[in-house]
């Protein structure tokens, strides 16, 4: 006769509910306040259905059972998470990547009018190369400015297209690493080849192209991350945001 088996007695009564949101959250990667933000809407949708299946009957315990069983799979409702996480996040490179450009393009179009390229070269003038080199930067960097628009607004109604999803995520999170890449090279050219620019204005051009460029590039590997994380669910988001197989069950009021 086999010997019974010990209950390790740990102080928690399991909740169906609880342990479902645990393992929703234990898929799920980003942000931190968007993911409480989900999770919490997870866990109200799932006590209103356990509510109503309770006033049909059930018990407590049953009524949390059977309302998580409604839901479906965590790990389906994770992935499906998980992408509106990832657009969320290549959103939010984009939006930098605009402001960023937006900024640089601003800043050297004053300095230019402003005559402060004199701060470079002094009572020299910039030769044909150079002066190439930052129209060929100027023309980059308002191009690459509109292009950024296109995976805002994507990404900003990606939640009511199935056909958006984390590809555009990584696209935007390559096409930010480029531009970044192709941008800060030419910024610190710009700032290092005036010979009779002093090592303070020097030090100032490089730190005013690596700062704001090292910024983009960590939101845009941190949407490449999130993205990664990302698979065909088959669950696709509606307007609200809020994915599963079917609706969450709608919240009583009062």
């Amino acid at each position: 006769m086999a010997a019974p088996r010990t209950i390790r007695k740990t102080g928690r009564v399991p909740d169906a509910i609880d342990d479902y949101v645990s393992a929703v959250g234990a898929e799920l990667r980003g942000s931190a306040r968007v993911r409480a933000d989900m999770l919490a809407e997870i866990r109200a949708a799932l006590l209103d259905a356990a509510d109503s299946h309770q006033q049909g009957g059930l018990a407590p315990a049953e009524a949390r059972k059977a309302a998580v069983r409604e839901f479906g799979s965590a790990r389906r409702i994770a992935a499906g998470l998980q992408e509106v996480l990832a657009m969320i996040h290549g959103r939010r490179t984009a939006l930098l990547l605009l402001v960023v450009l937006a900024a640089q393009y601003g800043a050297a179009a004053l300095v230019g009018r402003l005559g402060g390229w004199r701060a470079f070269w002094g009572a020299g003038e910039p030769d044909a190369g150079y002066l190439w080199l930052a129209r060929a930067t100027d023309v980059f960097g308002g191009l690459a400015l509109l292009a950024a628009l296109i995976p805002i607004v994507l990404l900003r109604h990606g939640l009511r297209h199935a056909w958006v999803g984390p590809v555009v995520v990584r696209v935007t999170a390559l096409f930010t690493a480029v531009v970044v890449t192709l941008t800060l090279t030419c910024g610190v050219l710009l700032a290092v080849l005036p010979s009779s620019a002093g090592p303070m204005v020097t030090l100032a051009g490089v730190s005013g192209a690596v700062v704001p460029s090292a910024l983009v590039l960590a939101s845009a590997g941190r949407s490449w991350l999130v993205a990664a994380g990302s698979t065909d669910s088959g669950i696709h988001c509606g307007a609200d945001g809020i994915l599963g197989p079917k609706p969450l069950p709608a919240r009583r009021v009062g």
